[in-house]
């Protein structure tokens, strides 16, 4: 039977180191599709250049996208580093930003076609040995800018001095509160839910409707009124007609009393006209009152 021999020391660390690596290869998996799962929301670009070559504008651009990086609390999401920006817009057709000359809605544009949120705009112009930087902040759906800040810095020191710009840039912006995680509030034996009767109520009984007889209104009445004084006015009026037809049958020429006897049947057929004339009236009066007034609710 053969014995195995312990490892020398050098073979012993070796094999640690590899066991090592084999634990740290799935942490780098998960780290690397973690970063390539997050969707980056703004970039830096140049949208304007004077007397700036096109390398030193893109190492301004790296520089002042990673002192923006290095503040957490701004609302400006995932950064998309100002290289790989670059790259993508130059496949999508744009390989100089600064054609843009610092419009906001041209750099919304870039955005918009980079899919990112909003962009750094970057205008530098060289001004002697100095150069004047201006950084805005422009959302890509309305071009809208949120901030900006302008500084003249020497042109050798220009790097050292992009991150006080950045600072200053980011103090225009809202910062991101702090997320507050309430307390859960503790539940004792006595709050535990009960039970509780949802069963709807019954219906109310419909309301009890009392029925009133049937009536006439007042126009009405009046105007039943009316109708019977009309019918008595006939009836005067008739009586009296048939008794100023008997007078006037009685005459006689030779009568003594004959002017007399004559006046007296005239008033009496004078009265029975007027009495059909207000019978004529009380019925014609009864018949409009009856029309104009409205029967009597059921």
């Amino acid at each position: 039977m053969k014995k195995c021999l312990p490892l020398p020391e050098g073979e012993r660390v070796g094999e640690r180191a590899n066991q090592n690596q084999a634990t740290l290869h799935p942490m780098l998996l998960v780290l690397t599709l973690s970063l390539i799962n997050a969707t980056p929301d703004y970039s830096v670009v140049v949208a304007r250049r004077l007397g700036v070559d096109a390398k030193r504008a893109a190492e301004l651009s790296t520089v002042f996208a990673r002192a923006v990086e290095k503040d957490t609390t701004h609302p400006l999401g995932q950064l998309l580093p100002a290289d790989e920006a670059t790259e993508l817009l130059k496949k999508a057709g744009f390989p100089d930003t600064s054609v843009c000359n610092g419009s906001a809605a041209c750099v919304s544009s870039l955005a918009r076609v980079s899919g990112l949120k909003r962009i750094i705009a970057l205008q530098l112009v060289k001004v002697g040995s100095d150069l004047a930087v201006d950084a805005s902040v422009v959302e890509g759906d309305v071009g809208r800018i949120l901030g900006s800040v302008t500084r003249t810095v020497k042109l050798k020191s220009a790097t050292d001095e992009l991150d006080g710009l950045a600072r200053d840039l980011l103090a225009k912006l809202p910062k991101v509160a702090p997320v507050v995680v309430a307390a859960t509030p503790e539940i004792k034996p006595g709050d535990a839910p009960k039970n509780v009767d949802l069963t709807p109520p019954p219906p109310l009984p419909p309301p009890e409707v009392v029925e009133q007889p049937p009536g006439l209104t007042t126009g009405r009445k009046v105007a039943l009124g009316l109708g019977g004084s009309a019918v008595v006015a006939l009836g005067i009026g008739i009586g009296l007609g048939a008794s100023a037809l008997t007078q006037s049958n009685a005459l006689s020429a030779i009568d003594p009393q004959f002017n007399e006897k004559a006046a007296a049947a005239r008033s009496t057929a004078l009265g029975a006209d007027l009495g059909y004339i207000a019978a004529g009236s009380l019925a014609v009066g009864a018949l409009v009152a009856w029309l104009v007034s409205p029967p009597a609710a059921p």
